[in-house]
């Protein structure tokens, strides 16, 4: 059975049941559109170099999803549950690891804020230098992780390969600012664990959610709920 069986009254349904399983995982779970939030709001004004924050890019703050559009997001359940598969990694990490995961993901940045202490050493200045686009090993590793998902999800629904190209360009580009800036080594790796995906060779997460869009997709197609 493939995706492009269901009608888009099954695809909704499908993308309905992944988000109420996200729900059980994740307590506090809620989909949010930016408009609606002043925090996003915020954000938008300080992450200056992504201008489109607004309104392209989906971006998780445990236990929430924000979304640039809701109609966009029901219009298009694919999409949405390619996106929700990987915000699902980001949110089980951070479940996981808690408040360590946000560590990593804002270093080597986050320290930056050690500068403010200059009127105790004036060598504490040296710390506003992590305001640059220094190579973000923490964020990377978050994302390639999210990536991933988003590749399997991609590969599961249609049996296609998702671009590497796009992948690539969110590690080396102003998107998460310049988090990983190598682009070899980046394809090297997607090729790898593409590989891993085809041949069934799945981490803990991958075999998850593949089993849970399985048994949503056979479900919904069956009339089983």
């Amino acid at each position: 059975m493939s995706w492009s069986q269901l009608t888009f009254s099954q695809q909704s349904k499908v993308r309905f049941l992944l988000e109420e399983y996200v729900r059980e995982k994740i307590p506090g779970f809620a989909i949010v559109e930016k408009s609606d939030s002043r925090w996003m709001k915020f954000l938008s004004k300080v992450l200056f170099f992504t201008p489109d924050f607004m309104t392209r890019f989906t971006t998780t703050f445990y236990p929430k999803v924000y979304i640039p559009s809701r109609l966009r997001w029901e219009a298009n359940n694919f999409s949405s549950i390619i996106t929700l598969t990987h915000e699902y990694v980001h949110l089980s990490d951070r479940k996981r690891l808690n408040l360590l995961f946000n560590f990593l993901y804002v270093s080597p940045q986050i320290l930056a804020v050690f500068a403010l202490l200059y009127p105790i050493n004036i060598w504490f200045l040296l710390f506003s230098l992590c305001l640059l686009p220094i190579p973000s090993l923490g964020r990377a590793w978050a994302e390639f992780r999210g990536y991933r998902m988003s590749m399997a999800t991609y590969y599961w629904l249609c049996g296609e390969r998702y671009s590497t190209e796009f992948m690539v360009h969110q590690f080396v580009s102003s998107n998460y600012y310049w988090m990983f800036p190598f682009r070899g080594i980046l394809k090297r790796i997607f090729n790898r664990e593409f590989n891993k995906i085809v041949e069934e060779d799945l981490s803990p997460e991958l075999r998850e959610v593949k089993n849970l869009l399985t048994t949503s997709l056979v479900s919904v197609y069956n009339n089983l709920v």
